[in-house]
C-alpha cells in the first residue's frame, strides 16, 4: 500500500475570529477571578479588623479576671483574719470566765 504524500501533523489554521473569541472568553475568566479575589482580600480585612478587635476585648476580659482574683485573695485573707480573731477572743473569754490570769492567758498564746 502507497504512502500517503504530505505532513501527517498539519496544522489547522484558526480564523482570527475564533481566536478573538477564545481571547474574550478568557478575559472574561481573568476579569470575573480578579473581582473574586478582591471580593476575597476584602473579607480578610474585614475578618483581620474583626480579629484585633476580639483580641483588645479578650486582653480587657482577662486584666478584669486578674484584678478579680487579686481582690479574691485579699477578701480571703481578711476574712482568715477576722476568723482567727474572733477565735482568739473566745479562747481568751473562755479562759477568763475559767479564772487564768492574763499572764498565763498571755503565755498560752504564745505557744
Amino acid at each position: 500500500m502507497p504512502r500517503p504524500k504530505g505532513s501527517k501533523n498539519k496544522k489547522s489554521i484558526a480564523s482570527v475570529a475564533k481566536i478573538e473569541e477564545q481571547m474574550a472568553a478568557q478575559q472574561a475568566k481573568k476579569q470575573a477571578l480578579e473581582a473574586e479575589q478582591a471580593a476575597i482580600l476584602a473579607e480578610v480585612e474585614k475578618q483581620k479588623q474583626l480579629l484585633k478587635g476580639k483580641k483588645k476585648e479578650l486582653r480587657a476580659v482577662e486584666k478584669a479576671i486578674l484584678s478579680l482574683e487579686q481582690k479574691k485573695v485579699e477578701a480571703a485573707a481578711i476574712e482568715n483574719a477576722v476568723a482567727q480573731k474572733a477565735e482568739i477572743e473566745k479562747v481568751v473569754t473562755k479562759l477568763v470566765s475559767s479564772g487564768k490570769s492574763a499572764e498565763d492567758i498571755l503565755e498560752m498564746l504564745k505557744k
